[in-house]
């Protein structure tokens, strides 16, 4: 594997993006939702229960005139977090030349009632972000891009791997592989959280069957696949600087995505600051990709 050193030295100003925004996914596509699915996928992925002003959910065409040129992108949150963390990301590509019809995000849990100790990787999350991966490419009748950060990483993967929840054994159905065309860990929680090899008594987040530890059956089922799953191509980003995630997870490097076709470092970056200080990187493997 590749690995490829950029360095960022810059302090990032992170901007409160709420009120320029509005609503929560678009009429048009709560339409097409209710009507080619039902009312209750459309509760599923918009999570209106987490507040207005795009923290719940984003995405939509405005009407049927909106053509979707560029590659539909879904960006899926960490853990107690909530859609609306990607703001920035959903101006940086507006300004870019995307429309609304082309990016997307949900939430998965509560959206941080639960804290970070707390939080274990529940099938129904899982649904949450399969579901909405599943929607979008129907309705763009498209590939799409996704992007999962700290724990979305392991939740998008298991989203796309499908098969049995090891939590529930419920049967999410085939790979959706052949709908995703790139995909990035981003700060992602890939072999799992160094700490969790301290923890495992003390947080159910680092429990053995759906948590966060190395040896967790959620995280041993993504990391023993034979190949790549998440797409045509996949990436991971990520900052050795980044000591909530640590290095060592049962003597792999945390945040390494397996099978990815390149590896790019964001050092001297924490788990926060690379989610805005690599936006530039993630536009471009998004982009770059699509023009192959």
């Amino acid at each position: 594997m590749k690995i490829k050193n950029c360095f960022i030295t810059f302090t990032p100003i992170l901007l409160s993006l709420l009120t320029i925004t509005k609503g929560e996914f678009t009429k048009h596509f709560r339409d097409y939702v209710i009507q080619n699915f039902n009312q209750s996928i459309l509760d599923m992925i918009e999570r209106r229960d987490m507040g207005l002003a795009l923290l719940g959910s984003f995405g939509g065409k405005l009407d049927d005139s909106e053509r979707i040129i560029n590659k539909p992108a879904i960006f899926i949150h960490g853990t107690t977090l909530r859609a609306g963390v990607f703001l920035q990301q959903r101006n940086y590509f507006l300004n870019r030349g995307y429309n609304n019809g082309e990016l997307y995000a949900t939430t998965y849990g509560d959206g941080g009632l639960t804290s970070f100790g707390y939080k274990t990787m529940n099938c129904h999350d899982v649904k949450v972000v399969r579901n909405l991966i599943i929607v979008v490419s129907q309705y763009t009748n498209s590939t799409v891009n996704v992007l999962g950060y700290s724990m979305g990483t392991p939740i998008t993967r298991k989203a796309i791997l499908g098969g049995k929840c090891v939590d529930t054994n419920e049967d999410l159905g085939a790979p959706l592989t052949d709908k995703v065309d790139t995909y990035i860990a981003l700060a992602g929680v890939a072999y799992g959280l160094e700490n969790c090899n301290y923890w495992e008594k003390i947080y159910p987040s680092c429990n053995t069957i759906n948590g966060m530890h190395c040896k967790s059956k959620f995280l041993s089922d993504l990391n023993s696949q034979p190949a790549r799953f998440e797409g045509r191509t996949s990436y991971a980003i990520y900052s050795d600087q980044d000591y909530l995630i640590g290095k060592d997870c049962c003597g792999n490097i945390c945040p390494e995505l397996n099978h990815a076709n390149m590896t790019h470092k964001r050092n001297y970056n924490d788990h926060g600051t690379i989610v805005f200080n690599s936006l530039d990187l993630q536009y471009r493997l998004f982009t770059e990709m699509d023009e192959e």
